[in-house]
């Protein structure tokens, strides 16, 4: 049988990020603790699924520190700025920038560990890349204050974002944010980083590299739509 432990503070587990992940990995158990600002989580699983079972945990644990602990860590600098769609896609492009050399980078920190302390992981093991992540959000800060507006702010995420693949995504239900890959097949696997579902579906935009979306006709309102045509070609069933 395969045990491990994991420890996350309360900061780093915003909306129970850890937790919703662990109960989506098929033939695990945990227990859950508290004590002193941080969660724990005594995960097991059998052996006939410990290997997939501690591949979903190392990979769920790249996705968080990745996703919802880059972002608040470029958000450290922006203070209390109001985001916005403009905001939310320039954030994300730098939240993605170079994401695969870092990804990679990430699960060779962790993929000897039998125990994970996020913590600690991004505090010592990640120092370095943590505080190019407040950089990035500095340099949003500095850009912000030369007064560029909502077109401006745009194109620049759009140069950040680069070359995209011709990747297609279909909005299916902006509500629940349920969006499929037209060009690949299968659900995209949206990260819920952002406290809007606008945004989100924005970040799931820039992180899959779209370079069309399409979607249903009042499927969608106006700030999104006029969010999504700032970005990528948008058809309208």
């Amino acid at each position: 049988m395969w045990q491990s432990t994991i420890l996350i503070s309360k900061q780093f587990n915003k909306d129970n990020v850890l937790k919703k992940g662990l109960e989506r990995i098929e033939g695990l158990y945990f227990a859950e603790g508290e004590e002193e600002g941080y969660i724990s989580y005594d995960v097991a699983a059998k052996e006939y699924d410990k290997d997939a079972c501690e591949k979903a945990v190392r990979e769920l644990i790249a996705d968080i520190i990745l996703n919802n602990i880059k972002l608040q860590y470029i958000l450290s600098s922006l203070g209390k700025r109001a985001i916005d769609t403009s905001l939310c896609t320039l954030i994300s492009s730098m939240l993605y920038y170079d994401n695969k050399k870092e990804e990679e980078f990430v699960k060779r920190q962790i993929s000897n560990l039998k125990n994970y302390c996020v913590d600690g992981i991004v505090s010592f093991r990640l120092r370095e890349l943590s505080s190019e992540w407040k950089e990035l959000g500095t340099i949003i800060l500095n850009t912000l204050g030369k007064g560029f507006g909502e077109k401006e702010i745009y194109s620049l995420a759009l140069y950040m974002l680069g070359e995209r693949k011709d990747t297609s995504l279909f909005i299916a239900d902006s509500r629940e944010i349920l969006i499929t890959n037209v060009s690949q097949g299968g659900l995209v696997k949206v990260p819920e980083i952002y406290s809007e579902k606008i945004h989100n579906i924005i970040n799931a935009i820039v992180k899959y590299g779209a370079s069309e979306v399409v979607i249903e006709r009042g499927n969608a309102d106006k700030e999104l739509l006029n969010a999504l045509r700032n970005i990528v070609d948008v058809k309208i069933l």
